[in-house]
Formats: structure tokens, sequence, C-alpha cells
């Protein structure tokens, strides 16, 4: 069965997420509307990309084999990425007050992992996606709750979190089962964890520049520093030992991580 809006848990009786009552939001000067639309316009164009991932994940894993329930949430995914662009586009049109606009066609690259041979590449597709991507974002969308007092907001940071929890479901069902030897997990154990962690974080972990909109917390804007003690905790309570399990040696990322987030506590 269909879902209904996504804003309609904010205001049952809108017929527009531009009709949906938010305080936080009506308060705002015009300039921090436009600064905030700006950002979830982004954030749906970069949805789009992460739903490319995995049609690309979905599309490897079909040919290199994955149990069912791994492939259902992969698949399933591509789908709720689509719906997260949608309700990312829907709150920029809300800070903005005025029409949806859908992000324009854009590509979305999915790295080669040389020298990994096409199995081995299907799997870190997948723990780069899952194991880190999306279990970080969970992690991160928490954050993000944790602050936000915007009633759109909130619902929109629930809308996709829900989702977040399945998509890194995946990820550690597949490390677990009989698709991923144990002469794959010490190759990834010794060659790939630092390198898929670094491509993911690097940019957050480099930069200390301001992210945009973060005198906006209120409206779920985490600072860098939150979202590099995020990070560093989840990587540290969830991630590591979720390899750990699963019979990859996490030492090198452990390892990656000290060097990355020194100042963490």
């Amino acid at each position: 069965m269909r879902r209904g809006p996504w804003w309609s848990k904010v205001d049952a009786d809108a017929t527009s997420v531009l009709g949906v009552a938010d305080e936080e939001i009506e308060k705002l000067s015009k300039e921090a509307r436009a600064e905030l639309a700006a950002i979830w316009q982004e954030r749906g164009a970069s949805e789009l990309k992460v739903a490319g991932g995995f049609s690309a994940v979905s599309a490897q894993l079909i040919e290199h084999g994955a149990a069912s329930a791994v492939l259902e949430l992969v698949t399933r995914a591509v789908r709720d990425e689509v719906r997260h662009a949608e309700i990312a586009v829907d709150m920029a049109a809300r800070y903005r007050g005025d029409d949806v606009l859908w992000p324009p066609p854009a590509p979305f690259p999915v790295p080669a992992l040389a020298p990994a041979d096409a199995k081995l590449r299907a799997t870190l597709l997948v723990i780069a996606m899952c194991c880190i991507n999306e279990t970080l974002a969970c992690g991160i969308l928490e954050g993000q709750l944790s602050q936000a007092t915007s009633p759109l907001t909130r619902a929109a940071l629930q809308s996709v979190l829900a989702d977040e929890i399945d998509h890194a479901r995946a990820g550690w069902a597949h490390i677990v089962s009989p698709f991923v030897t144990a002469e794959m997990k010490t190759e990834i154990s010794a060659n790939w964890l630092p390198r898929l962690l670094n491509a993911r974080l690097k940019d957050l972990v480099d930069e200390d520049a301001p992210f945009p909109g973060e005198k906006y917390p209120e409206h779920g804007i985490l600072t860098r520093t939150q979202r590099k003690q995020i990070v560093a905790t989840a990587l540290d309570a969830v991630v590591f030992p979720g390899w750990e399990r699963a019979g990859i040696d996490p030492s090198r990322a452990r390892a990656w991580a000290t060097e990355s987030f020194p100042h963490k506590s």
C-alpha cells in the first residue's frame, strides 16, 4: 500500500508541503530560509546519487551472488533513496515558499576499486555503501534529531532514518553470509578498510571550515565538530565491532581512525 505524504504526520490537513504549519520555519528571516533551502536542495541531488549507487550495488550482487534478504534490502534501497530525494526537495520548497524543484540529471560515479576482482569489488561496494555510509548516516541523523525542534525537519529526518537502518543492515547481513569467503575477508582486512573509510570521510576530517547552516541547530544542522564526534563514536561503537564479529580484522581501520580523529574524546 502506498504511503501517505511524509509531511502529513506534521499537518494532516495540509494539501501540500507548502501548507504545512511550522513555526520554526515561519520565524526565520528570508536569508536564513534561502540558506536552508539550498542545503535541502543539495541533499535532494545527493540522495539521487545514492540511489544510483544502490542500483550499481544491486546489479553487482545479482551478478556475483548475495542472499535473497540482502538483495531485497539493496534493491528496495534504490526506491527509498529516490523517496529521500523527494523529501529533501519538498523541504527545500517549504523553506523557499515556492514550487518543488526536482534535481537535474547528474552522473553518479561508482568506484572501480582496482585491483579487486569482480566478486570482491561487489562486496567492497556493499561495505562502502552499507557498513560505512548508511551506518554512519544513522548516527548523523540521530544527532540531527537530537537538536532539531522544527516539526517538519524532525518528520523529514525520522522518515529518512527509518530507511537508513535497513540499508545498513544489508551490509552487515552480506558480510556474514557464505557469499563472502574467509579469503575475501583476509584481503579486505589487509588492504581495503582504510581506503574505503578515507574515500567516504576524507572531506570531513581534512577540512575545518564550518558547514553551511551551522547556526541553525533547531533545523537539524550539525557543526563539523559534532559530525566528527558522531562519526568517530559510531566507528568505535558500531562499525569496527561489526567487522570484527564478521571475521574482518578492523585493526588497520582503527589505526586510520586514530590518526584521523585525534581529538575525538
